[in-house]
């Protein structure tokens, strides 16, 4: 289907963990290079995200493979000193999750634009994804966080599992769509984010406050059990 596009594209290959290390994947790679109908993949692919199951993605070193593509770590980046000790492995990049953390994102930022000076090369990057932040306060704190340090693409995952803002009440749905309606849209029974041509509009989100000029509906929320 993606050899049908005119125009070319890019993509990012996620492993998800699916490998105990970098012998195996080094062979998939292979087969995939040596595969014609894959070419145009192949060549596609920007980088390799978490190739290596978490409990060994730092057992060894992956210079092997991100000497041809960039391979970056995400599930196992659990604490501040991953991305340094990943470094010293191969890796070349982190992902963004507001769920690991908003300082951690900062400063793997600064990480980032600190040995890129050192290297004088831009080899070391950062990659986004929102998991699962729903529309809301969360989904703008993350769009907030991704801007500030300069990521313009992110996989953006949890407007694709729930219906909107379906599940909020209509007034607090309609104080967000006002106080940001660049950003979000009524439309098939609910209001959620609005996207055209892939690309989202967060000009409001510049706003005192930490991105958002509507809150939810404290008084109603119910307590987890």
């Amino acid at each position: 289907m993606l050899d049908r596009a005119r125009e070319p594209y890019f993509v990012s290959l996620d492993g998800n963990e699916q490998y105990n290390d970098i012998a195996a994947l080094l062979e998939l790679w292979r087969r995939m290079q040596g595969a014609p109908q894959l070419q145009r993949l192949v060549s596609s692919i920007l980088f390799i995200e978490q190739p290596i199951t978490r409990a060994h993605a730092l057992d060894g070193d992956v210079s092997a493979l991100s000497r041809v593509k960039p391979v970056i770590t995400d599930e196992s980046d659990d604490e501040l000193a991953v991305f340094p000790r990943a470094r010293s492995l191969g890796y070349s990049g982190v992902s963004s999750k507001c769920c690991k953390g908003l300082y951690k994102s900062i400063l793997n930022a600064a990480r980032c634009a600190n040995w890129n000076a050192e290297a004088g090369t831009p080899r070391y990057f950062m990659t986004g994804e929102d998991l699962t932040t729903q529309a809301g306060l969360a989904v703008q704190q993350d769009l907030a966080l991704v801007n500030l340090i300069g990521i313009r693409h992110v996989e953006r995952n949890g407007h694709h599992y729930v219906n909107g803002m379906a599940g909020l009440p209509e007034a607090e749905q309609a104080q967000f769509l006002a106080a940001h309606p660049d950003l979000y849209e009524q439309t098939h029974g609910a209001v959620r984010v609005k996207i055209r041509r892939g690309q989202l509009d967060i000009g409001s989100l510049a706003a005192p406050g930490f991105a958002s000029g509507a809150y939810p509906d404290w008084e109603n929320l119910k307590p987890m059990v």
